[in-house]
């Protein structure tokens, strides 16, 4: 198959200033009013259990800050429908488990429906019904002992994205008795997407949202693509590659954000579905394509899959570009990004 490519990129390390201001219009000897000189603006939000950052440029300072106030909002309110870190409507359709179809509201089902094709897509790697075996792990503080064998074994009985039942014409949706929801590998790229929508709806032409590493970018940085620079997984501040993007989303999932190490290994909280345990695929992934839901879903997809799998999935998907780190620490790229992003994993020079 020949694939359709778009900007390439790939996600981590946004160095962009935050800051506000306007430089004066040169004096000019005639009377027409001087144009208005962009500036850019950001703002900074805990959401979601990470940093949110919103970047807009434009010419209208009170505009910038009411737009990005929305958007912020916005990714606000969707972590509220569907969060389980504490009551919402998720945690109250988690509770509902065995007793039948519950009504949810509709943009819930939605996103439900969305995770049960990726998991199909994915050949079951991605799997929103993981939380009954990720609940068992606890990566807020090194634990003491890791889960019990017995108790995973038990959890992934529970585990099959395709055993939950939606219905689209009355958005209701239906676990099987023991089964626990977790869309903590779509709800962000979807939350940053509809935050996205919210400034362009402001008339906001040049921005980026990046939340956590889920970032969908918009237009340009004063006229030149915005320069975005891919983390290494093990070099601290150290980049694969710095690239110029612009109109498309980039999600970077890995196994260094959130871990501990325990008896010399270590464990993060990507969770393989199939097992029940930290995934073994790569140590990051970095995904490009049209929207930040559906990078966000198969950057976590990658981490399961590893780099020969994940790759095979990426090479037949549309408009869908990756770079994925092996375990081993080797870097491979999807046919859409060769030549960008030094194969050897080395720190590209600058420009």
């Amino acid at each position: 198959m020949i694939k359709t490519r778009i900007l390439s990129g790939t996600v981590a390390l946004l160095s962009l200033a935050g800051f506000s201001g306007c430089r004066p219009a040169p004096e000019s000897a005639n009377t027409e009013p001087a144009e208005s000189i962009p500036v850019l603006r950001s703002r900074q939000d805990g959401v979601m259990g990470t940093r949110l950052k919103i970047t807009v440029i434009g010419d209208d300072p009170a505009l910038l800050d009411r737009a990005m106030a929305a958007a912020a909002g916005e990714i606000k309110r969707v972590e509220d429908l569907m969060t389980d870190w504490r009551a919402s409507e998720l945690t109250s359709l988690n509770e509902s488990a065995g007793q039948g179809p519950r009504a949810v509201p509709r943009e819930l089902a939605a996103i439900i429906s969305r995770g049960i094709e990726l998991h199909r897509l994915t050949d079951s790697a991605f799997d929103i019904t993981f939380a009954a075996a990720g609940k068992l792990w606890n990566f807020k503080t090194p634990p003491k002992s890791l889960p019990d064998p017995g108790k995973i074994k038990a959890a992934l009985r529970h585990v099959n994205a395709d055993a939950v039942k939606v219905s689209a014409a009355d958005n209701t949706v239906e676990l099987p008795a023991g089964m626990k929801l977790g869309l903590g590998g779509i709800a962000k790229g979807y939350g940053v997407d509809r935050a996205m929508k919210i400034l362009r709806d402001h008339g906001i032409r040049n921005a980026i949202v990046d939340a956590g590493g889920d970032m969908k970018i918009l237009g340009l940085e004063f006229g030149k693509p915005w320069k975005i620079a891919i983390k290494h997984p093990r070099r601290k501040g150290s980049a694969l590659a710095v690239l110029n993007l612009t109109n498309t989303c980039l999600v970077t999932s890995g196994d260094y954000e959130r871990f501990f190490e325990f008896e010399g290994k270590h464990y993060h909280h990507i969770i393989d579905p199939r097992t029940g345990y930290p995934a073994r695929g790569c140590m990051s992934a970095s995904v490009v394509a049209p929207n930040a839901e559906y990078a966000d879903a198969l950057a976590t997809s990658m981490c399961v899959l590893g780099p020969e799998k994940g790759l095979e999935l990426i090479e037949r998907l549309p408009k869908i570009e990756a770079v994925l780190v092996g375990m081993d620490g080797k870097v491979h790229v999807s046919s859409g990004l060769r030549g960008q992003v030094p194969a050897d994993g080395s720190e590209p020079a600058s420009e």
